[in-house]
């Protein structure tokens, strides 16, 4: 296989010109497809074999002929540059089409092969495990085979396939192809998952298995010998002890404590004699250097690691981060690791979550994904491929202490980009040092402050502005407000500067914004004020008594991340990303609350008209002498509310899995919308708020709304 299998096979997805025109470029590139196809055994024998299509995506299994006129209509499947369903570094095409003739000759039933074909398809869609861990195995070893003169595996990833080669000996002799130590293990783990069996349940279910199949089976005798089946893939996981008031992890030089060495609070439960310990609380770490070889050890990702290097780039569109100027300023930065495509670039997203919904007890789990970025689009948000590295315990929210439970990834970041690994890069046959690095983090605007140190929330909260906020206090309100502080943001000469009517009354802005901070200039900041690590002072160190110099008046900093240890955070140009859906479903809240005057919900309140005064110049909206307050144009009247309600109860249809069913999220009896999940307030803002006003409020609050002036 090339290299460059993408330069190769562009014209798979150069279908059509800009006149809507197959290319001929396309449909010679789509002859060879169809005669490379034709020589497998399973086609030559049937006619047939699975349809790359956009729409079939691999999954129908049909006649040449239709396949053929489905490609020239449709187009390829997205990244479908090497074929796997079609005879290219895989055998499973040459094992179906040996089983098909047996069929055909032995049974003369010519519909059989095609369901078995789709049955094998079906049940390894089903066990995704065991998918996971033999592609490698399968892929590589008959690449390897056929070329002469490549570059062997290193030690460790040799080791990985001659394991790999063990575990997936058939189970018994004469048993159906496919059927292996390794596959019966992964499906067990995952039945015992989907179903929540016990391990004593698995125990009974293994002997049955060894008991009822030929003698000399290789199936195992309990669940523990699963459990060192799978372990031995290579792909660890870790129980780190907590202390009981998150304070610190016990790990690393701390292993051994068997006290916390802040609070003094044992490590241990008390037990009797002769019991094993218990620790009061245990973390999970999922190390990511094992997990990121894997990429390479497969030749289903490991060609499209290095896609974000390779691929167009459409000069000003953002089609995947490496077409962002922050990605391009960390490989300016740091020539060396740039000239090397095969470097892992990362984003850490994380979030707290109640794992018994909102009627069960309270408790806070939260789990820190990694996701590698070198991949396609269509790859990089794949569940198969989003890596769970940390699983924070609850009951406890862990606050201003999460960066306790970050310090095994951030150490193993820190070799990863210092040292890196030894890795085998299967699509190119050679070994080669694999680095990596963070280049930002994805959470929403409380998580920010948890993962940045800076506190959001209070008159400094914006992480722009930090102490030069134009934010101030209402008055009646007594909360912060950050109206009219977006106009120093305007070009000097805007004329919304010099506007003293429609934004704060009597008020010219001439102020600039705020300067944008290097990464070195924050942490001079940071320093200077006083921020302490986590770590060095324990979770519940970051109280009011112990807070930097000036918190709350000059800057908001409560510590210094852990991050800031990562020796090139300081030189990234985007550290933190916002999650723009946890935003969105505030802000649709807010408008829908508001226009539809849901009591102790809407902003349009008392106090709100109370602080008006002082603030707008819009006397038609001033609580009258009288205490009476006048209604807003942009409140719904009740006969908006009903016909609002019924047309998104009865009229609004959406395709399956597009939304939730909206109509189960009006409260008729309460007026107002509820259960909305962030992707339905997404929905509603894009596809319905544009419109769905347009006739029942008047036109200059439609407009504002929709965004159409």
């Amino acid at each position: 296989m090339s290299e460059n299998i993408y330069a190769l096979r562009s014209w798979m997805y150069a279908h059509k010109d800009s006149t809507g025109k197959v290319t001929d470029e396309f449909l010679n590139g789509a002859e060879i497809f169809m005669y490379q196809a034709g020589q497998t055994p399973l086609t030559k024998e049937t006619g047939k074999m699975f349809c790359p299509c956009r729409k079939c995506k691999n999954t129908k299994f049909a006649a040449s002929d239709t396949v053929w006129k489905h490609i020239v209509n449709r187009g390829f499947t997205p990244h479908y540059y090497i074929w796997f369903n079609h005879g290219e570094g895989d055998n499973r095409n040459e094992a179906s089409g040996s089983n098909h003739v047996e069929n055909v000759r032995n049974r003369d039933e010519p519909h059989l092969p095609s369901e078995s074909v789709i049955q094998e398809n079906h049940m390894l869609d089903h066990d995704r495990m065991h998918d996971m861990v033999t592609d490698a195995f399968r892929e590589t070893t008959s690449v390897i085979e056929e070329v002469e003169n490549v570059e062997g595996p290193n030690l460790d990833a040799k080791r990985f396939y001659e394991m790999l080669a063990a575990a997936n000996e058939p189970i018994y002799e004469g048993c159906r192809e496919g059927l292996s130590k390794l596959s019966l293990a992964a499906r067990m783990m995952n039945i015992k998952t989907d179903h929540n069996l016990p391990e004593v349940c698995m125990d009974a279910w293994a002997e049955l298995f060894k008991e009822y199949l030929p003698e000399d089976n290789l199936c195992a005798e309990s669940y523990y010998e699963i459990q060192k089946l799978v372990h031995s893939l290579g792909l660890p996981s870790e129980m780190i002890d907590v202390c009981i008031d998150n304070c610190m992890i016990y790990w690393g030089k701390d292993a051994e404590l068997l006290e916390c060495k802040f609070c003094k609070k044992p490590r241990y439960k008390p037990q009797g004699r002769g019991r094993n310990r218990v620790p009061y609380q245990r973390m999970w770490y999922l190390p990511i250097k094992d997990r990121l070889k894997r990429l390479y050890q497969s030749e289903k990702t490991a060609a499209s690691m290095r896609w974000h290097a390779e691929h167009d780039q459409k000069e000003g569109e953002i089609n995947h981060p490496s077409d962002a100027k922050a990605w391009k300023h960390l490989n300016n930065v740091y020539p060396d690791f740039a000239s090397n495509p095969r470097n892992v670039y990362l984003g850490l997203c994380t979030d707290g979550f109640s794992p018994f919904g909102m009627s069960g007890r309270q408790y806070s789990l939260w789990p820190v994904f990694l996701t590698p970025y070198n991949l396609p689009p269509e790859m990089c948000m794949e569940k198969e491929l989003l890596f769970m590295s940390i699983l924070i315990p609850g009951p406890k929210h862990p606050k201003r202490s999460l960066d306790v439970f970050l310090q095994p990834l951030i150490e193993e970041l820190k070799e990863l980009w210092s040292t890196g690994v030894q890795t085998y890069d299967c699509s190119t046959r050679t070994n080669f040092t694999m680095r990596a690095v963070l280049l930002w983090t994805i959470s929403d605007f409380p998580a920010y402050g948890m993962l940045s140190g800076w506190t959001t929330h209070g008159r400094l909260s914006c992480p722009y502005c930090m102490g030069s906020t134009d934010a101030f206090q209402l008055k009646h309100g007594r909360k912060t407000s950050w109206f009219d502080c977006h106009r120093r943001f305007l070009p000097i000469n805007h004329p919304y500067r010099r506007n003293k009517k429609h934004f704060r009354s009597k008020r010219i802005v001439r102020d600039t914004a705020p300067p944008y901070l290097s990464g070195e200039e924050i942490e001079k900041d940071i320093d200077y004020y006083g921020g302490q690590s986590t770590v060095v002072k324990g979770g519940n160190w970051h109280n009011p008594p112990n807070m930097p110099n000036g918190y709350g008046t000059q800057h908001n900093w409560h510590k210094k991340s852990i991050f800031w240890e990562l020796p090139y955070w300081k030189d990234l140009l985007l550290r933190h990303n916002l999650d723009v859906m946890h935003i969105e479903k505030n802000f649709f809240d807010n408008i829908m609350n508001t226009l539809l005057n849901v009591p102790g919900k809407t902003k349009d309140n008392k106090n709100s008209r109370l602080d008006l005064p002082a603030l707008c110049s819009r006397i038609e909206l001033h609580i009258m002498n009288d205490g009476r307050i006048p209604v807003p144009i942009f409140r719904l009247s009740a006969q908006a509310k009903a016909a609002l309600f019924k047309w998104v109860a009865s009229d609004v249809k959406f395709s399956d899995g597009y939304v939730s069913n909206l109509s189960r999220c009006v409260d008729h009896q309460g007026q107002k919308f509820s259960g909305m999940k962030s992707h339905d307030c997404h929905v509603f803002m894009q596809r319905l708020l544009p419109f769905a006003l347009a006739e029942l409020v008047p036109k200059e609050v439609h407009e504002a709304l929709a965004g159409n002036k």
